[in-house]
């Protein structure tokens, strides 16, 4: 009876405000025991740093009970290492910040993310973080509400998404690992087994909420997007589900202002934009020059320490490599820098 009189009462507000705007996404806040940005000199000029998946290896997990079950990499350290040293005014996160998936051993997940936290807190700088798989599943790739819990408690997060704005550009991270409505849904995760992982999801509600978002921004200089699962990446197989691409790929193209769609999920790097499959591995991220240009460029960047993915490159199998990406937004432009870790 409740929620029937509910839905009476939202029909009855949007008959009578048919203009009604619908909920923007909530506001962004850094992790946990990372600083806020430092107010910019230049709204329209300013640097900041993009990485994702530095969650460790399974077969560092757990070590003897005695120390954190899955301890950061020497690659994560090195990255904050690098970003206390260049001071950006912030760091965009795509998310797979532990290695996590264990809703039956909250203690363990707790101990990662402190772990985390404080090499992230390290870089003396403000992260903000796209939660991954890792944060949001159980052990079957299926989002869990333990999960999100832990994640929401332990990284003083009041969303899993959200958005914010730094001076004339605005900033959206998206939850790619949300449930589907129904069971019978194509993309719900009970309908892949064995080898099949299933494909990530972003639920109506958070879509009406990007929408609303990207309305009420339309005028800002750039609108940068990250995520943990990709839209556009080197295999389709256990991404995002494809009607949340076919969305959103048309949405994007209705602002231009959307200058740069960068996800993780795949241990590597990947230039969407590379003139070769094989140039797609190694060619620097393309300089967005004009924003009323059609369409964002779409990167993948997941090389912040987890185990490095396996590419085919001219027919030879070859490892890809860490490194993390620097953002120059310089008035119109946006300039990247594609900074491998050795």
């Amino acid at each position: 009876m409740k929620h029937f009189a509910t839905g009476i009462f939202l029909t009855l507000f949007l008959l009578t405000f048919p203009h009604a705007t619908l909920a923007q996404l909530p506001p962004l806040q850094p992790l946990k025991g990372t600083p806020a940005p430092p107010t910019p000199k230049d709204p329209k000029k300013f640097t900041f740093i993009l990485a994702g998946d530095n969650r460790p290896d399974k077969s560092m997990c757990p070590l003897d009970g005695k120390k954190s079950p899955c301890p950061p990499t020497d690659t994560v350290k090195k990255i904050f290492e690098n970003i206390k040293k260049k001071s950006p005014a912030f760091v965009l996160w795509t998310g797979d910040v532990i290695s996590g998936k264990d809703p039956d051993s909250p203690q363990d997940i707790h101990d990662e993310y402190k772990d985390f936290l404080q090499v992230a807190a390290s870089g003396n700088a403000a992260v903000y973080n796209a939660p991954g798989n890792h944060e949001m599943n159980d052990k079957s790739n299926c989002p869990n509400s333990t999960m999100l819990d832990l994640y929401l408690k332990d990284t003083s997060q009041a969303q899993p998404y959200g958005s914010f704005d730094y001076g004339d550009s605005h900033f959206i991270a998206l939850d790619s690992d949300e449930d589907t409505p129904t069971t019978s849904d194509s993309c719900n995760c009970s309908k892949f087994t064995g080898d099949d992982k299933p494909p990530g999801y972003i639920s109506k509600t958070q879509m009406d909420a990007l929408i609303a978002d990207l309305s009420a921004n339309a005028k800002k200089a750039h609108i940068f997007i990250f995520l943990h699962r990709p839209l556009e990446a080197y295999k389709q197989a256990d991404q995002l589900c494809p009607a949340n691409v076919a969305q959103m790929q048309t949405l994007f193209q209705q602002y231009p202002n959307v200058s740069y769609v960068v996800a993780g999920h795949e241990h590597l790097y990947y230039n969407l934009q590379g003139a070769t499959e094989s140039a797609k591995f190694y060619d620097p991220p393309p300089t967005r020059n004009d924003p009323d240009s059609s369409g964002p460029y779409y990167l993948v960047s997941g090389g912040a320490g987890a185990p490095l993915k396996s590419i085919k490159v001219g027919g030879e199998k070859k490892k890809s490599f860490y490194h993390y990406l620097i953002f120059n937004v310089d008035h119109a432009a946006v300039s990247v820098q594609l900074e491998p870790i050795s």
